[in-house]
């Protein structure tokens, strides 16, 4: 039994030819906690999102999840000839959920998109919005979100940083970015770097433990 704890990830690699982009790492996550992912192109940010999401097989280590998992991609895909609201209600089918015309007009509504533009005519900014209303339908336990706010004007970061307090309240969320200020909205961040790790808490000195990735708690 995982108790309270969405993920636990254990001596997770991950290598692709002969390049490990994760090695031994160590990861968790509890309910209704908020974890950043940050660290330098290529240190395995959105590779590890893509193993805790099923999309790719670790080449070592173990993977428990307690509860769904839904994953906001970036870029998110989508069938760019259907509208915004035919992407959710396929969504809806595909995740095995009550396709309700009524939430998606009102998730639609929520991100401020129209119901039946068709996405190959969206911004980059509104396919993200559409992004975040499709997961929000989802409404998984574990919330992955790869750099989210990229694209994003200001008043769709409000609408992002609203999906993240919803996501805390109900589950658990791991944002992995580049963005500075989330750090201040995260419980921990945890930081990729090819060959180190440390560990480093508010009230004490700063710990090593095993794995590829720095951990603050916040």
């Amino acid at each position: 039994m995982m108790g309270r704890m969405l993920i636990e990830a254990r001596a997770v690699a991950k290598r692709y030819g002969r390049d490990w982009v994760l090695r031994g790492l160590d990861f968790h996550l509890a309910k209704h906690e908020a974890v950043a992912l940050v660290g330098p192109n290529g240190a395995g940010k959105t590779t590890l999102l893509r193993i805790l999401a099923g999309l790719v097989r670790p080449t070592q280590g173990s993977i428990q999840l307690g509860g769904r998992v839904g994953f906001l991609t970036n870029p998110p895909a989508f069938h760019r000839h259907f509208t915004g609201a035919e992407n959710l209600h396929y969504a809806l089918r595909l995740n095995g959920q009550p396709d309700d015309r009524h939430s998606v007009r009102s998730a639609l509504e929520q991100v401020g998109l129209p119901l039946d533009k068709p996405v190959l005519s969206y911004s980059s900014g509104m396919k993200k919005r559409l992004a975040m209303a499709r997961l929000r339908l989802q409404n998984p336990d574990i919330w992955l979100l790869d750099e989210p706010e990229a694209a994003l004007d200001t008043a769709g970061r409000g609408l992002l940083e609203s999906l993240v307090d919803f996501a805390r309240s109900k589950g658990g969320v791991v944002i992995a970015t580049h963005d500075q200020s989330w750090l201040a909205w995260v419980d921990r961040v945890v930081e990729l770097s090819p060959d180190s790790v440390r560990l480093a808490t508010n009230g004490g000195e700063p710990t090593r433990p095993k794995g590829d990735a720095h951990t603050a708690d916040r």
